[in-house]
């Protein structure tokens, strides 16, 4: 059986230099909203999923508390800073991680450099686990404050009265 070479970068962005592929995307969804009243922040998802016609309309997904996982137990790595010393690269100079299938992680300060293999000083109280085996980091839905709250009852003095559910359904303190 082979084996096939999988790798993962993951880049960060640099002030200055923040194009991304997904800039198209938040244009398009951008241009879609021009002119357009939103009662509710669900009324977002029809118009990103429409916001493309071809090839096809993007494809939205609905997140609430429940999506969420608890990461705090899984620590692999107590940190993933390049140097110890003072001099060395810190975590904020890293401009790139790659993730091998042998488990080594590299990474880049410029993008232009060589991949470099991260010193990996692992945690021992790592016990790895399948996400789906992660407890939920929220088991109701956040609350907002009750200021923010008595804001959004004063928009519904705007809104048609089919949405005022909505706000008034919303948890708060």
């Amino acid at each position: 059986m082979r084996h096939k070479h999988l790798a993962i970068e993951q880049k960060f962005l640099e002030v200055g230099h923040t194009q991304m592929e997904a800039d198209s995307m938040h244009s398009t969804i951008e241009r879609q909203l021009k002119n357009k009243v939103i009662n509710v922040p669900a009324e977002y998802i029809s118009i990103a999923k429409h916001a493309r016609k071809c090839p096809v309309p993007y494809y939205v997904t609905y997140l609430d508390h429940t999506y969420f996982k608890n990461f705090d137990k899984i620590q692999f790595y107590k940190s993933i800073r390049p140097g110890r010393s003072k001099g060395d690269p810190k975590v904020t100079d890293i401009r790139a991680l790659r993730y091998e299938n042998n488990r080594s992680i590299l990474y880049k300060t410029c993008y232009r450099d060589e991949w470099q293999s991260l010193p990996q000083r692992r945690s021992l109280q790592c016990n790895p686990c399948e996400i789906t085996q992660l407890s939920q980091l929220y088991q109701n839905r956040r609350k907002i404050t009750a200021r923010k709250f008595e804001d959004l009852q004063q928009i519904k003095k705007t809104l048609p009265s089919d949405y005022h559910k909505y706000y008034d359904d919303l948890p708060h303190e």
